[in-house]
């Protein structure tokens, strides 16, 4: 049986593969809204105001310096939220921090391995292919806890909050349908 017979004979219905697309396209717009918000507010946070470190300026995020940009997006999300739900909603985000932190050490491992393999003089295929199964593995490791924060976080807004949340994001994101 060739890969095309082994790909339409998938028993998975058409609309349940859209549905999961689309879900794993809002848990990534989702993470990288957080990151860049994130990333955002570090970047003001530097002494000469101009949005930029400089390469002796950078300095490695920490889950304390982490937990800090969460508790200004948090802020900058929910203005309107209560005490209780600003400080539910920064525990979940940084129960997630904790928890992927390692993850994104993993990652970065795995780079510099693939940086080591590819430099050498014989490319191990083997080796490589490893790798990139490691890495989807790792994908779907943080694919899971994001989507397991940000349903969490959820269940502590109100439904008009999760709409301002969510038209937040399709500003800050733009429209992925794209």
């Amino acid at each position: 049986m060739n890969q095309r017979e082994d790909i339409s004979s998938n028993t998975v219905p058409a609309k349940s593969r859209v549905g999961r697309r689309w879900l794993i396209a809002a848990v990534i717009a989702s993470a990288l809204g957080v990151v860049s918000v994130a990333g955002m507010s570090f970047a003001k946070d530097n002494r000469d105001g101009s949005g930029h470190h400089g390469w002796r300026q950078h300095h490695e995020m920490t889950a304390e310096s982490i937990s800090a940009h969460v508790d200004k997006f948090v802020n900058h999300i929910l203005e309107d939220g209560t005490a209780e739900q600003k400080t539910r909603v920064t525990a979940i985000a940084n129960a997630a921090v904790k928890d992927l932190l390692p993850l994104r050490a993993q990652h970065h491992a795995a780079h510099q391995q693939v940086v080591a393999l590819l430099t050498q003089t014989n490319i191990d295929r083997p080796a490589l292919e490893q790798l990139r199964v490691d890495e989807l593995r790792l994908v779907d490791q943080v694919s899971k806890r994001i989507t397991q924060a940000v349903a969490d976080a959820a269940e502590v807004l109100t439904p008009a909050q999760r709409l301002k949340l969510a038209e937040h994001m399709k500003q800050r994101m733009g429209d992925m349908r794209g």
